[in-house]
C-alpha cells in the first residue's frame, strides 16, 4: 500500500505541476510563474546535483583534529555556497529574457526532449547495437525467444517514429494553432500519451503472445531498479566463467 500511496503522490505532483505550467503560460499576466516553473525544476536538481559532488569532494579531505564539528560545517557551508551562487547569477542574468520568451522556453523544452528519446531509442537500433527494448526485457528474463526478441525491436522503432510523431505536431501546433491548443498538447497530454502508449503496447504485447510469461509493469520496474543498484563494475561479462553460471 506504500508503494501504491508514493507512485499515486508522484502522479499528483506530476498533474499540479502540468496544470499550473499550462495555466501560467495560458494567461496574460503568468508568464513569471511559467518561466519560474520551467527553470525551477533544472535549477533545484543542479542546486542537488553540484552540492552533492562537492561535499563528496570535501570530505575526502582530513577533518580538523581540533574543530571536527567546524570541520563540517564550514564544509556544508562551501558546498552550498559553490551550488547556489553560480545558479542564481545565471538565472539573474537571463531572468528577464526567459520571462519575455516563457512560450519559446517551454516549446524548446519539449521538443528538445522528445528528440532526445528518440535519440536515445533510435540510436540503440544501428548496427551491432542492442535495441533499448531488447535491454529492457533481458532485464525481466535471461533468455529471450526469438520472436519476442523480434517484436521488442519493433517497439523500439515504434518508441522512435512516436517521439518523432509528437515533435512534429508539436511544431504543427506551436506554430499554426492557438497557444492554448499547443500547451494542451504539449504540456497536459506529454506524460499521459505516453503513458496510453506503454499500457496500449503491453496489453498488446499480452494478445499477441498468450503463452508467454509477461512480467507485470511493476515487476519490469522493479527489475530496472535492481538493474541500476548493481555495480557494472561487478557484473561479470559475456564469456567469463562466472557469466555462464547466471
Amino acid at each position: 500500500m506504500s508503494g501504491l500511496f508514493k507512485g499515486a503522490c508522484i502522479v499528483a505532483v506530476i498533474a499540479l505541476y502540468a496544470l499550473a505550467s499550462h495555466f501560467a503560460l495560458i494567461l496574460p499576466q503568468g508568464q513569471a510563474i511559467a518561466a519560474a516553473l520551467a527553470l525551477g525544476v533544472p535549477a533545484i536538481a543542479l542546486v542537488v546535483f553540484v552540492f552533492q559532488w562537492v561535499a563528496k569532494k570535501l570530505s575526502a579531505q582530513p577533518p580538523s583534529p581540533t574543530h571536527p564539528k567546524l570541520h563540517t560545517a564550514l564544509r556544508y557551508a562551501l558546498a552550498i555556497l559553490v551550488a547556489t551562487l553560480p545558479v542564481a547569477v545565471f538565472l539573474w542574468h537571463v531572468w528577464p529574457f526567459v520571462v519575455s520568451n516563457a512560450q519559446a522556453l517551454y516549446f524548446v523544452q519539449h521538443v528538445g526532449t522528445n528528440a532526445l528519446l528518440a535519440w536515445v531509442f533510435g540510436h540503440a537500433l544501428v548496427a551491432g547495437a542492442t535495441p533499448l527494448v531488447v535491454t529492457f526485457a533481458r532485464m525481466v528474463h535471461k533468455q529471450l525467444p526469438p520472436e519476442i526478441e523480434a517484436y521488442a525491436r519493433k517497439v523500439t522503432v515504434a518508441w522512435v517514429v512516436f517521439f518523432l510523431g509528437t515533435c512534429a505536431l508539436s511544431i504543427a501546433l506551436f506554430f499554426a494553432a492557438p497557444l492554448a491548443a499547443w500547451s494542451t498538447f504539449a504540456v497536459l497530454l506529454q506524460w499521459p500519451s505516453v503513458a496510453v502508449f506503454f499500457v496500449g503496447e503491453y496489453a498488446l504485447r499480452k494478445r499477441l503472445f498468450r503463452q508467454f510469461d509477461h512480467a507485470s509493469m511493476k515487476q519490469g520496474f522493479d527489475a530496472y531498479n535492481q538493474h541500476r543498484a548493481v555495480p557494472q563494475a561487478l557484473v561479470p561479462a559475456p564469456g567469463h566463467p562466472v557469466a555462464d553460471k547466471l
